[in-house]
């Protein structure tokens, strides 16, 4: 999808971090915007800023973890605009923790929010995209869910779903002649906006110099890219992570061990322990 002028773009975790840019960048493309996340003051803040360009804003609020909530969002930009040409599945959480700490709600509302949400709003989306042989679904996963990273095994797995979901989806879609498709952004620590900043903020904690990080605008861009050629899957680190993703599929105990040498759990378990819910010692 080149030209994404008056096409319809859904983009969930719209009111703050990640998602407010790339609803901009999209509107600089031409689309017209569903914004959707649960503050309805915050989206309304975020849709003033766009429609003041010109731009063409629905704003819905919306909690993705309800399943009312999801149809909702997808019938609301049908009756508004007619179609829905791009979802953009940014919304998700991430609670650092030793996950004995972690009670059944927590890891059911993770699993909700960051995986069932998005493919069930990938399923109501995606007959409004065959209709019209056209579409594209970004989902916002995490290099979270290419490795094993301890202190957020929900939010690891969930990405880790989200990875898989993307690739078969896409596969079907390959497979069956339609012009419809997916991708799946893998981003690493993002400075600016979104959970890595956050917790800058909050804890003053950085990621190591062997993992560095990057600027929110090369997020945005890559979703741009994905939707313009079409892409699989787009990481994003300054570090080369695919020589380390072939180490590991190679031999994963030789990965796992890199991993751990490059720390790249050590930002969430801080997080877990500054927030006190470290590991439970032994009595």
């Amino acid at each position: 999808m080149k030209d994404l002028r008056g096409s319809v773009a859904i983009i969930t975790g719209a009111s703050r971090g990640i998602g407010v840019p790339i609803a901009e960048a999209l509107a600089r493309r031409g689309a017209r915007l569903v914004l959707a996340a649960r503050s309805a003051e915050d989206l309304g803040r975020v849709s003033r800023g766009l429609e003041a360009t010109g731009v063409e804003v629905l704003t819905v609020p919306t909690d993705v973890a309800d399943r009312a909530a999801r149809a909702h969002l997808v019938a609301e930009a049908v009756r508004r605009f007619g179609a829905v040409d791009i979802l953009i599945n940014n919304a998700g959480i991430v609670q650092p923790s030793s996950y004995e700490r972690l009670s059944t709600e927590e890891i059911e509302q993770q699993i909700e929010i960051n995986l069932t949400a998005p493919m069930a709003l990938a399923r109501l989306a995606l007959p409004h995209m065959l209709e019209r042989k056209r579409g594209h679904i970004v989902n916002i996963a995490s290099i979270g869910g290419l490795f094993g990273i301890g202190w957020v095994e929900p939010y690891s797995a969930t990405k880790h779903g989200l990875v898989g979901f993307t690739r078969a989806l896409r596969m079907a879609c390959k497979a069956s002649g339609t012009p419809v498709s997916a991708s799946v952004i893998c981003p690493g620590f993002i400075d600016g906006t979104g959970m890595y900043a956050d917790g800058v903020r909050t804890y003053g904690r950085r990621a190591s110099w062997m993992l560095g990080s990057s600027p929110s605008e090369t997020v945005v861009a890559s979703v741009i890219k994905a939707i313009d050629r079409d892409r699989p899957e787009i990481i994003i680190s300054p570090r080369p992570v695919r020589i380390l993703l072939a180490i590991g599929a190679l031999s994963p105990r030789v990965g796992e061990w890199l991993v751990r040498k490059l720390g790249m759990h050590e930002i969430f378990e801080a997080a877990a322990q500054d927030s006190g819910r470290g590991r439970i010692a032994p009595p």
